[in-house]
C-alpha cells in the first residue's frame, strides 16, 4: 500500500526495503549458510575453470578464452546478488540505499546482457570453426578475438548504462521493492508517474539483443 498511497516524491537519501523473500524467525542463519555455500560453489567452480585455462597453454584458444569471459559474467552476476542477500539473511535487515540499489541493478543487467553478447561471439567462432576449418586460423586471429570480446563487453556496458541514465530525472514515491534483489523494472515501479521513455528504451535494448547476431560483430565476417 505504501507504493500506491505515497504521492509525494521522495528526497535523497532514499532507502529501499526488499520484500522478495520471507525468512521465518530463527531460520536466518540456515538461509545464510545455504547462500554462503552457493556463493562458495560459484567462486570455486568458476575459479577452477579460469585457473585451468590460464595455466594450460593448450587451452589458449578462442573457445576457451570465451569460456573465461563467461566465467567473469557468472562471477559478476553472483557477486552482485549473493553477498548482500547473505547479509540480509544474517542481520535480518532488508534495506538497501538508492545508490547501492542502482549499482546492484546495473551489475545484474550487465551480467545478463554480456552473457548474450559473448555467446554471440562464441557462436560465430564455432560457425567459422565448423564451416570454414581451413580459413579458421586466418579469420579468428588473436587480435580479432580480443576485439570481438571487447566489443561484446562495451555493447553491454553502454546499453545498460543508457538504460539507467534515464533514472536521473525519475521521481520515486515508494520504497518497497517486491523482489529479492534490485532491477531496472523493480525500481521504476516505484516511480510517481508513468515512465514511457524508460520503457521504450528497455524494449529497444531487448530488440537490439536480437539484432546483434546479424549486425553486432561484422569484424568476424
Amino acid at each position: 500500500m505504501e507504493n500506491i498511497t505515497r504521492l509525494t516524491p521522495l528526497k535523497q537519501p532514499i532507502v529501499f526495503e526488499l520484500e522478495g523473500f520471507d525468512v521465518p524467525p530463527g531460520y536466518g542463519s540456515l538461509f545464510f549458510i545455504l547462500a554462503l555455500i552457493n556463493y562458495t560453489v560459484v567462486l570455486l567452480g568458476n575459479g577452477v575453470v579460469a585457473f585451468v585455462i590460464i595455466i594450460d597453454k593448450n587451452l589458449h584458444r578462442p573457445m576457451f578464452v570465451l569460456v573465461c569471459h563467461l566465467v567473469v559474467c557468472d562471477l559478476l552476476g553472483g557477486t552482485a546478488v549473493l553477498p548482500r542477500l547473505m547479509m540480509h539473511f544474517l542481520t535480518g535487515q532488508k534495506r538497501i540505499t538508492y545508490t547501492s540499489a542502482l549499482a546492484q541493478a546495473y551489475s545484474v543487467h550487465v551480467y545478463g546482457t554480456a552473457i548474450h553478447t559473448i555467446l554471440v561471439v562464441m557462436a560465430y567462432d564455432r560457425y567459422f570453426a565448423v564451416c570454414e576449418p581451413l580459413k579458421y586460423p586466418i579469420i579468428m586471429t588473436s587480435t580479432r578475438l580480443h576485439t570481438s570480446c571487447a566489443v561484446a563487453w562495451i555493447i553491454s556496458l553502454v546499453l545498460i548504462g543508457g538504460l539507467f541514465a534515464f533514472h536521473i530525472n525519475v521521481a520515486l514515491c515508494g520504497t518497497t521493492i517486491k523482489h529479492a534483489y534490485c532491477s531496472n523494472n523493480s525500481i521504476l515501479l516505484l516511480a510517481c508517474g508513468p515512465t514511457p521513455i524508460n520503457n521504450i528504451y528497455g524494449v529497444t535494448v531487448n530488440m537490439e539483443k536480437l539484432t546483434i547476431p546479424s549486425f553486432g560483430f561484422p569484424m568476424l565476417s
